[in-house]
């Protein structure tokens, strides 16, 4: 299967149904930066990816320079893609739809217009979920995954468009113990910080400044003297895009899922895309030409987030929140 990073196309062909007995169902995260979708059959105790794309629709695109608004081109785009997402999934087999939004809807003046056109339009109710809310599921999209599962301690990076949260679990268990949710993320830090093309050695060490600032209030650390250390995951586009350059363009994700990221390739990737413009960006391997813009910001970010919890490498999951609200949603 195409990974659905780099594809923009919905499959016209039928996807073959469930099986007898098996429940098929569909997750959606409307983000900051892109909306994505991941068809999944359900049985007692796992799900097995059916379908899964990501469609960058930048739902977030200039907000904040719009009075904290979302603008009308960005939620057409969106809700256009919503609607071909939701038609998909239906028509291959999906009974239940389960969708939430993040830190564009949570932050919009104008959220319940676009929610009201949503319904109206494909019939779908979006949720739109609290940072707390979207921690414990992207946890939980780590904690359940069969890669992560037996591990005691597990630290879960999730580096949005919008916002990035640092989520600490319980050994051994679903639960949280600490959070910390980060207003940044890779649109609003570019968008906000990082303006020239390429950006400036300035705007470079305000975007590096205000990172730090952010991650300062973690509290929490990857390893302790004299503890089991934690493991540390991190999820979202930017994660999978930076693990597709560090393979040198590999794209496949199940190759990308469980990939480990080291602190030091992660600074070299900072050098290589500070020092080149986007459409330089969008030459590199592996690299997604819709992200070459915003994949600097998301990067920066991780680096100050793995620098903070003193971790010197990261994971890589494919499977970020959607697969959380499939399994809270309908695997309880």
């Amino acid at each position: 299967m195409t990974d659905p990073n780099f594809q923009s196309a919905i499959p016209t062909t039928p996807i073959p149904p469930a099986a007898p007995g098996v429940f098929r169902c569909a997750g959606l995260d409307v983000g900051t930066n892109s909306v994505k979708l991941l068809l999944a059959d359900l049985t007692a105790d796992t799900a097995e990816r059916v379908f899964d794309t990501s469609l960058n629709t930048r739902l977030g695109e200039g907000m904040h320079a719009y009075g904290g608004r979302l603008r009308e081109a960005p939620m057409r785009r969106t809700l256009d893609a919503l609607d071909d997402l939701v038609a998909f999934a239906r028509n291959n087999g999906a009974t239940e739809i389960a969708a939430v939004g993040t830190a564009a809807l949570r932050d919009a003046e104008n959220r319940e217009e676009f929610l009201q056109r949503a319904d109206e339009r494909f019939g779908v109710e979006i949720e739109v979920i609290p940072g707390e809310e979207e921690a414990r599921l992207s946890y939980l999209a780590v904690r359940r995954d069969p890669h992560w599962r037996h591990l005691p301690r597990l630290i879960v990076i999730d580096v949005g468009g919008g916002s990035t949260e640092v989520i600490q679990g319980e050994p051994h268990s679903d639960q949280i113990v600490a959070r910390l949710s980060v207003n940044l993320g890779a649109v609003r830090l570019t968008e906000t910080y990082l303006k020239s093309d390429p950006p400036t050695i300035a705007q470079l060490a305000e975007a590096n400044r205000v990172a730090a600032e952010g991650f300062a209030r973690v509290s929490f650390r990857g390893g302790d003297p004299g503890e089991e250390s934690f493991h540390i995951v991190g999820v979202g586009g930017t994660l999978t895009n930076l693990g597709a350059m560090h393979l040198n363009g590999v794209r496949d994700l199940e190759r990308l899922h469980g990939l480990t990221l080291r602190a030091d390739d992660l600074e070299s990737q900072i050098e290589r895309l500070a020092s080149r413009s986007v459409e330089q960006r969008k030459t590199l391997p592996g690299l997604d030409p819709r992200r070459a813009d915003i994949i600097l910001g998301g990067a920066i970010l991780l680096s100050h987030a793995l620098a903070r919890i003193h971790s010197a490498s990261v994971d890589v999951s494919t499977r970020g929140l959607r697969w959380g609200v499939l399994y809270d949603r309908f695997l309880r």
